[in-house]
């Protein structure tokens, strides 16, 4: 070889230049600045050097003569090449052959042919073949790297740094775009990396890293334009594969630290991993798709893994870091996201190999504090883990394999990261449980089935629903029992305690969250919890917090609620429970703002229930009783009107009734869901083309005392389907019913109905009768007559016909009003004389039948004697004396009821009688005193009687009445009563309520009824007193309870007069406005002005989770309150209009601050401790509230005491915050607990800091559902048809 190597440089040495160097090239090409002609000079000698002439024939053997050489030196370089001599194939015998500085000058001119500078251009001959030269380029770059695996490349001087990094401005080829598609190119690039690969195996870069770094960052800048741009042609991609091949090359002890080398690959090729797809060829028909096997960077690392374990570990586990703690800042999103799933591909192969993993990594990133960016990330690649199953690869050393899975460490700390305090992590977390229990890995799933299905779920407070019993042959879905343990991994002990807090998390922060892509994504993770285990539903609040969901105010929210509680019935068809919830929320739906939810709950209905409907013979799974108990469990929570008339106007448009449908439900009529099956009937009578006439032969087989419920949904449905009924039909059902109603043997709930069925067939025969028919409803004065007769027989007869006469007066009723007829004086004394009787009786003389009897009675009256002045007044005179002398509950709320209907037609009658209406607001039924005051809200309402005096007194202790439903009914009624009357309400009864609550309206000038006592006086009410003053404050704005303290001139003038202090209850007058004060120096102080609570709604939350509130700022009243330049201080926008109308009320205080002391000294002579009490503690209160005006107080003995507690040790303000002077003396929060806390030591009543309302609550309201946590089984009746009044 030895000869062949010296032949062939001897042959290329008539191409060297004499007598010059490389650097003299350099010269030539890059030179110092200079003019126009030294430039054209210097390109002149470039070209004038024997391998730059234009001579193709001699350029052509000069190329051959290359590559030749490099034939030569690849075949010595080959494994097993017995003809390599060590000896002689070195640079010591070549090197006479081909100087190293003739050589090195070679190569570098050569290689700067392929692109030569801008002046070389210019002065280029004629003849210049730029291929040519381009060939000649390349195949120098491969020669020379040949070269340098020549023994003795160093020492010669044959290896240069500098000619080598010449050589690489070569590979600038690749970038410009005159040659990214020459397809020729890319070939000589081929072998010129596989030349390169030669060079690192046989040639050290250890002592050389600049060259090496070099060259590395020219790879790396083939990727990542391959990435960026595409692969301009199919040899790009092989390049881009073999550039890889030459990391593995590069990474070698020979070439530099392994660990430090592969680190530097690494943190260039870091930019890499953002790309998940495949190169596409530019121009090509590939267009990228998923990246092939070997054509990423990640598996180059992989393959190394299995070379170099423990340095793979670090690198990789630095790489995981990175991209956790420290992504690069130009990412996206989605960048990242594609970096943490080459993380996830690193850690497998870690795993795998290595028995390395970063799993703790991940769960201390997940615990960062304050780094959400960190936490979420963490969470991602935690999620990618738990979806790929990796398991150690080892077949010994197996004891260094931990048998608890990696994945119980994710899973659990995943479950914690859904009580993070950061929202974004709380969602993340569970986003990404959702997606391991979808598609979690094998292990994954297995760990969080049995972690979820075995552990017993319990909390506190569960509502409990009564289960109705089964029909006959029903199926359904019961109540699992507890699944005893049998758990085939390691470590599930770990995870219990976080599986069974699951549930209740998902309640708290995601269901009851101010935010709606929490409350979605709660529901769908509880979702998937319960596929799993049922037992949530029933161990758990899932019943009472998912019904809360029908009321959600986002759309999609209610939307998911409804379509989770559908996936949940076709696993566990018929669970009571779940029908109970799905009704909830599918009756809320129905009547949903948003019209397409209720075209979703109509397509829900039909899924759930039309479509699961089978014949009874056919009935054989859970799933198809399903539908009967949904429609009884409509039937019991919600108005049947309600439904029907949303089941005609959504069914409208809808073609989901059909005739073979019909059939099957009337085919159920006959069965033990008769009930459910008329009920369906009737809701979709709007669009039943079926004759019916099958249904009157049905019908009449219903005992009249047995099957009420299917009596009078048969009725109602009759009515709505006149038209699909035949006249034979109809006349027998007509006859049928005349007879039943003269002889009373109907059910009281059938009469109306029946008697409407009757007017409808009457009113469709006259609409088909010739147009000289008679239209006279004979058949009406007939049976009102029939009716009379037989109620005065029954009268004669009462105690065994007692039960046939309610159903006689019942019918009578109905009749009379549809007719212009008097009513007749024998009925009228009938039902006169037995009230009359009843009101002999006393209160524990009432059974349950006198009790029913009576009730109904009274609804009779009433409606007898609605027409007739006379009888309506007659009637009120002994409704009157039920209501003094009975107190039974339905008695008084049927009274009630009968009277505010009187009263609509006959308005004297309840001005008449409305002091004994407020009487039994002091009921001892809670259930009373509700009716009452409706009752009493309705007239006042309507405009005739008016608020004042004993009426508003009694009203106004309806605010701290015991019951919560009382309560709640007074706060609608005074919030509607000011915005429709008198907004100013609750100003004036700050200033009356004192006189008037302790009956001593006389000593304000104003004549009390002396029959009329308030249920609010004397000292053991002071407690409901002083939350009743609470409340009040609370709606008033801060101007003007500053303006109460003008009272202070009214009590000094009033004590002055000896028989207003002699007089009782005095001085409970004077304790009431005392305590009132005090209260509004508290409320105003550090509190923002406000508008009044009754006068604003309250605002919409918005859907991203609220930041924590700012601290509390001073209030403009308390800043104006500071100092008298504040107060007079102008200034432009809203502030200067709160200071404005803070001005007046402060200039008015402090005029009659000189009136404290001389009420006190008229009060002398009646002090007692209690009262002494109560004016210390006004005028401390007043010197926090108002230190700068009590300072110059009159006069200075009395306040001398109360300045010196004022003052407190004033505190350094933090930078950039200036504090006002009345800031400084007191923190608001401080001080209302320093206040509260002495209050209590000193006996006050725990009530002076507590509002009537917020007491019947058990906690207070912290969500925005807090308020609806009761009555969860009239939910949606309540919100649809009872509304609040404002």
């Amino acid at each position: 070889m030895s000869e062949e190597l010296s032949r062939i440089f001897q042959d290329l040495r008539v191409n060297y230049a004499a007598n010059v160097q490389w650097i003299d090239v350099e010269e030539y090409l890059y030179g110092e600045e200079a003019s126009d002609e030294v430039w054209h000079e210097r390109a002149i000698k470039f070209w004038s050097l024997p391998m730059c002439r234009a001579n193709i024939s001699k350029q052509e053997n000069e190329l051959s003569q290359l590559r030749e050489l490099s034939v030569i030196i690849r075949r010595i370089r080959e494994a097993n090449q017995p003809t390599y001599n060590s000896t002689h194939d070195n640079w010591a015998n070549l090197i006479n052959v081909s100087p190293a500085d003739a050589y090195l000058a070679y190569i570098y001119t050569l290689v700067s042919l392929a692109n030569p500078p801008e002046h070389i251009l210019k002065a280029a001959p004629s003849g210049l073949n730029r291929n040519l030269n381009l060939q000649l380029a390349i195949n120098a770059v491969s020669t020379y790297f040949l070269t340098l695996t020549i023994p003795g490349a160093k020492s010669f001087g044959i290896f240069d740094q500098d000619i080598i990094e010449q050589v690489l401005k070569v590979f600038k080829l690749l970038e410009l775009n005159g040659y990214r598609n020459e397809r020729t190119i890319w070939m000589y690039f081929l072998t010129v990396c596989d030349d390169l690969k030669l060079v690192f195996r046989y040639v050290h870069f250890k002592e050389h890293l600049q060259p090496r770094d070099k060259i590395i960052r020219c790879l790396m800048e083939i990727l990542y334009n391959n990435f960026k741009l595409g692969y301009p042609n199919p040899c790009a991609a092989t390049l881009h594969t073999k550039c890889y091949e030459l990391f593995e090359e590069i990474a070698t002890e020979h070439n530099g630290d392994v660990y430090e080398t592969l680190q530097l690959i690494l943190r260039q090729s870091f930019p890499m991993h953002i790309y998940a797809d495949s190169p596409p060829i530019v121009g090509g028909s590939r267009r990228g798709g998923a990246m092939k096997s070997g054509e990423h960077i990640s598996d180059c690392y992989i393959n190394l893994i299995g070379k170099y374990p423990d340095i793979m570990t670090r690198i990789l586990h630095f790489y995981i870091e990175c991209v956790v703690t420290n992504p690069i800042k130009a990412w996206k999103s989605t960048d990242e996201k594609v970096a943490i799933g080459y993380a996830a591909k690193y850690d497998g192969a870690l795993f795998a190999k290595c028995n390395k993993s970063c799993t703790d990594f991940i769960i201390e990133a997940i615990k960062a504090d304050d780094a959400v960016g960190i936490q979420t990330r963490a969470l991602d690649l935690a999620e990618r883990i738990l979806q790929h199953q990796t398991e150690v690869q080892w077949s010994i050393f197996r004891y260094e394999v931990s048998k608890v899975p990696r994945e119980v460490g994710l899973i659990r700390e995943v479950m914690r990261s859904l009580n993070d305090r950061t929202f974004t992590v709380r969602r993340k977390a569970c986003q990404m449980l959702i997606m391991a229990l979808k598609q979690g890995s094998p292990m994954t799933n297995k760990i969080l089935d049995e972690s979820i299905r075995f552990v017993q779920f319990e909390d506190d407070d569960v509502e409990t629903l009564n289960e109705p019993g089964a029909h006959q042959n029903e199926l359904r879905f019961e109540k699992p029992g507890i699944v005893q343990y049998a758990f085939s991994f390691e470590g599930h002990e770990a995870l219990e305690t976080e599986v069974k807090n699951l549930p209740q998390i998902i309640y708290q922060r995601f269901l009851n969250s101010d935010n709606g892509l929490a409350r979605a994504g709660g529901i769908a993770l509880l979702e998937r919890l319960i596929l799993i285990n049922p037992l949530i539903i029933y161990n758990t609040n899932f019943v009472r917090e998912t019904s809360l969901l029908a009321v959600d105010r986002l759309a999609s929210v209610r939307k998911s609620a409804l379509e989770m509680i559908e996936t949940l019935l076709q696993t566990y068809s018929n669970c009571f429970a779940l029908i109970c919830v799905y009704c909830r929320i599918w009756a809320c739906l129905l009547s949903d703002e948003d019209v397409a939810l209720q075209k979703q709950a109509l397509q829900s209905f039909n899924q759930v229930v039309l479509k699961n409907i089978q014949p009874m013979e056919y009935s054989n799974e859970p799933r198809h009783f399903m539908p009967w108990r949904i429609v009884g469990t409509l039937l019991m929570t919600q108005p049947r009107a309600y439904l029907q008339e949303r089941f005609a106007m959504l069914l409208d448009k809808e073609p989901i009734v059909t005739p073979k449908l019909i059939d099957v439900i009337i085919s159920h009529l006959s069965t033990s869901t008769a009930t459910e099956a008329w009920a369906l009937l009737l809701f979709l009578s709007s669009r039943i083309t079926n004759k019916l006439d099958a249904l009157i032969s049905i019908f009449n087989g219903l005992s009249s005392y047995s099957m009420k419920t299917n009596q009078l949904l048969a009725l109602q449905l009759i009515i709505c389907c006149l038209a699909n009924f035949s006249k034979p039909a109809l006349n027998q059902l007509f006859e049928r019913l005349l007879t039943a109603l003269r002889s009373g043997s109907i059910w009281l709930g059938l009469i109306s109905s029946a008697i409407n069925l009757l007017n409808q067939i009457h009113y469709l025969s006259l609409s088909q009768a010739p147009s000289m028919g008679s239209d006279v409803a004979n058949w009406q004065l007939e049976l009102l007559e029939d009716l009379r007769d037989e109620i005065v027989s029954c009268a004669g007869n009462f105690q065994e016909e007692y039960t046939r006469l309610q159903c006689l007066l019942g019918a009578y009723t109905e009749i009379i009003v549809m007719l212009p007829q008097d009513v007749d004086e024998r009925v009228v004394g009938i039902v006169f004389k037995y009230l009359q009787e009843c009101t002999k009786l006393n209160e524990s003389q009432f059974d349950t039948d006198n009790e029913r009897m009576t009730n109904w009675m009274i609804v009779i009256a009433g409606r007898l004697c609605l027409r007739d002045n006379h009888l309506a007044n007659s009637l009120a005179r002994i409704f009157k004396v039920i209501l003094t002398k009975n107190d039974r509950p339905q008695i008084i709320n049927t009274t009630l009821i009968a009277l505010n209907d009187l009263g609509q037609k006959h308005p004297s009658i309840l001005e008449n009688n409305f002091q004994c209406i407020l009487g039994k607001l002091n009921s001892n039924f809670a259930m009373t005193r509700v009716r009452t005051f409706r009752c009493v809200k309705d007239v006042i309402l309507s405009g005739n009687i008016k608020l004042k005096g004993p009426i508003l007194t009694s009203l106004l202790a309806s605010l701290v009445d015991e019951s919560p439903e009382v309560a709640r009914e007074a706060d609608a009624f005074f919030i509607r009563y000011k915005r429709l009357y008198d907004k100013l309400l609750f100003e004036h009864c700050l200033k009356e309520c004192p006189f008037d609550l302790n009956d001593q309206s006389m000593l304000r000038g104003v004549q009390s009824d002396s029959k009329y006592q308030s249920p609010l006086k004397g000292e053991d009410m002071t407690r409901n007193r002083r939350l009743l003053y609470n409340h009040i404050i609370s709606t008033i704005e801060d101007n003007k309870l500053l303006m109460y303290f003008g009272q202070l001139k009214l009590l000094a003038e009033k004590t002055k007069d000896k028989a207003f202090v002699t007089s009782p209850g005095s001085l409970a007058v004077v304790q009431d406005m005392l305590f009132i004060m005090r209260r509004i120096c508290f409320h105003t102080k550090g509190k923002k002005a406000t508008s009044s609570r009754g006068d604003g709604e309250n605002s919409d939350e918005g859907e991203e989770e609220s930041a924590p509130p700012p601290p509390p700022t001073p209030s403009p009243s308390a800043a104006a309150a500071s100092t008298p330049e504040n107060v007079t201080s102008k200034g432009r926008g809203r502030g200067s209009r709160q200071r404005d109308a803070l001005e007046e009320p402060l200039k008015q205080l402090e005029r009659c601050l000189r009136y404290v002391e001389e009420t006190y000294r008229n009060l002398l002579p009646v002090m007692n401790p209690q009262l002494q009490h109560s004016f210390d503690n006004l005028c401390r209160a007043m010197a926090m509230r108002f230190p700068t005006y009590i300072e110059f107080a009159q006069p200075l003995e009395f306040w001398q005491k109360f300045r010196g507690g004022s003052k407190t040790p004033k505190r350094k303000p933090r930078k950039g915050h200036q504090r006002n002077e009345d800031d400084e003396d007191l923190d608001p929060d401080v001080e209302n607990e320093a206040t509260e806390q002495s209050q209590l030591a000193e006996g006050f009543s725990d009530s002076d800091n507590e509002l009537p309302l917020e007491r019947h609550k058990a906690a207070p309201a912290k969500t925005r559902l807090g308020q609806r946590k009761t009555s969860c089984d009239m939910l949606v009746t309540e919100l649809i048809f009872q509304p609040p009044d404002w």
